[in-house]
C-alpha cells in the first residue's frame, strides 16, 4: 500500500547562521517550562524547549529586525526584539496565566445526549506532517448546543511497523473561535494535556478537564513539539542536488469526510492560522471529537 506524506516544510539551507541558546523558566517561582515554544516570527522558523527547559534555535538569517516569540500553554506570550550581541546563556521569563476560563456548570438534565463529530474509520493513504515551519495543526468542528462538554478526542496518526511501531510525544489543545476571522483564538483548556505513545490510534477520555465549549464551534489542536525525540531524517532532490531535511511526528491522516463546515488550519511562528485545503476536496483531518450536550 502507497502512503504519500505531506512535508510542511523548507529545505534545510545553512549559509550563515546565528544559534540562540538558553532556557525557559517559571518567572513566579523560577522552575523550568518544559517543551515551550520558541520561534522568529519573520523567519518563520523555531523550536521547542526540552524537557529540561533549555533550547537551542538555529536563525539562517542575517536579520536584526525579527522578533522572538515564547510561549507555552498556561503562560502568556512573550515577544522580545531580537538581540544577535546576545545569543548565548538566555533565560525567558514566562508569567503564568490568570485563569479567565468560565466554570463548568452542569445543566439540570436527566439525561445527557453524546455525539461524536468527524468520526473516521481509517486514516487513509494521506498523511500531514512539519519540519518545524509549523507548529499547531487544527480541526473545526460544530456542535449542536451552545456550552456542551467535549468528553472524548480520538486521533488517527501514522506508524508503520508493528513490531516497533514509531514513538512520538505532542501536545493537544482545544480552542474557542474567533467570531471574526472563523479561526482559532482563546484556549478552552489552562492545563496541559500532553500525549507520548506508539499507538497509531490515540483515544483520550478528557472528561477530567472539564472543558465547556461555550459556542457551537470549537477547535482540536495538535501542537509538535521539535525535539530529538520527535525527530525522522530523510534527504531529497533539490535543484539536482541532495539535501537534507527533518520531520516531526506526529503525521496526521485525513480523512474522507467531506463537509464545507469544517476545515483544518494550520498556526507557524508568525502567530497567524492560515486555513488549509482550499483546493482540496479534502476539508478534515483524522481528528474526531466527542461532546455531551
Amino acid at each position: 500500500m502507497k502512503f504519500l506524506t505531506i512535508l510542511l516544510f523548507s529545505p534545510l539551507y545553512f549559509f550563515g547562521q546565528t544559534s540562540f541558546r538558553g532556557k525557559v523558566v517559571n518567572t513566579k517561582n523560577k522552575e523550568i517550562v518544559p517543551f515551550a515554544t520558541i520561534g522568529l516570527m519573520k523567519e518563520n522558523i523555531g523550536t521547542n524547549a526540552t524537557e529540561d527547559g533549555t533550547f537551542l534555535l538555529i536563525s539562517k538569517a542575517d536579520k536584526t529586525n525579527d522578533t522572538l516569540i515564547i510561549s507555552c500553554v498556561g503562560f502568556l506570550t512573550q515577544k522580545l526584539p531580537v538581540d544577535r550581541t546576545k545569543t548565548n546563556n538566555l533565560v525567558f521569563e514566562l508569567t503564568e496565566q490568570e485563569t479567565i476560563l468560565k466554570e463548568v456548570v452542569v445543566k439540570n438534565k436527566n439525561s445527557w445526549t453524546s455525539i461524536t463529530l468527524n468520526e473516521f474509520s481509517k486514516c487513509g493513504n494521506y498523511f500531514i506532517t512539519s519540519s518545524g515551519y509549523q507548529t499547531q495543526l487544527a480541526q473545526h468542528f460544530n456542535v449542536v448546543d451552545y456550552n456542551s462538554i467535549l468528553t472524548g478526542i480520538k486521533i488517527c496518526r501514522r506508524s508503520m511497523s508493528i513490531v516497533d511501531p514509531d514513538r512520538t510525544i505532542f501536545r493537544i489543545r482545544i480552542y474557542d473561535i474567533d467570531t471574526v476571522t472563523k479561526s482559532p483564538s482563546n484556549d478552552l483548556c489552562d492545563q496541559v494535556i500532553e500525549v507520548k505513545t506508539k499507538s497509531k490510534v490515540i483515544s483520550l477520555n478528557v472528561e477530567k478537564y472539564k472543558i465547556l465549549i461555550p459556542n457551537k464551534e470549537f477547535f482540536i489542536a495538535i501542537e509538535w513539539l521539535k525535539i530529538p525525540y520527535n525527530e525522522n531524517k530523510g534527504k531529497m532532490k533539490v535543484n539536482g542536488k541532495e539535501v537534507e531535511y527533518i520531520t516531526y511526528s506526529p503525521s496526521i491522516g485525513w480523512t474522507d469526510n467531506i463537509n464545507v463546515n469544517m476545515e483544518a488550519w494550520m498556526l507557524d511562528y508568525n502567530n497567524i492560522w492560515r486555513p488549509m485545503f482550499k483546493n482540496n476536496n479534502k476539508t478534515s483531518v483524522s481528528i474526531s471529537a466527542t461532546v455531551k450536550y
